[in-house]
């Protein structure tokens, strides 16, 4: 039997206590013979269609940092290869210009709190802010202009 002419990758992340994982595959002669640097821009890329899936799956969406967070590895015949993925959880923004939106935050994050892109953020190119109150909702605090980040 011929070797599989596939290089096989497993995206996975753990939202609200359930896993979520996607898997895609990319023809080996190609990662073969791929330089390191294309090698790792393309993981980048399966972050990005992986937020692309679980946007589509389950309406979540994911910051740009959380998706440079999500576990991405090659399948490969040993189950304990890679990392533990993130374990994420699900909360809905309220007020500013994303009032009503869900995204999915790391719950054991010692300095919790998000800056997102938003079509209504007051700066262009600039992030709006949410972190959690005393409460543990996720309430939006200010819009943060890009040359402040």
């Amino acid at each position: 039997m011929s070797a599989d002419p596939f290089v096989r990758f497993q995206c996975t992340a753990f939202l609200d206590g359930r896993e979520w994982t996607a898997r895609m595959s990319l023809r080996r002669a190609v990662w073969d013979e791929a330089t390191e640097e294309w090698r790792a821009e393309y993981m980048d890329t399966c972050r990005d269609r992986y937020g692309a899936w679980l946007r589509r799956t389950a309406g979540i969406e994911l910051t740009d940092e959380q998706t440079a967070d999500v576990t991405v590895r090659m399948v490969t015949d040993d189950p304990e290869a890679g990392t533990d993925p993130p374990r994420l959880a699900t909360v809905t923004l309220h007020g500013g210009p994303l009032d009503g939106e869900t995204v999915a935050v790391d719950p054991a994050d010692p300095e919790p709190g998000i800056g997102i892109i938003a079509a209504g953020c007051a700066y262009p190119g600039g992030r709006s802010w949410y972190e959690p109150d005393p409460a543990g909702r996720w309430t939006w605090r200010r819009d943060i202009p890009w040359a402040a980040m």
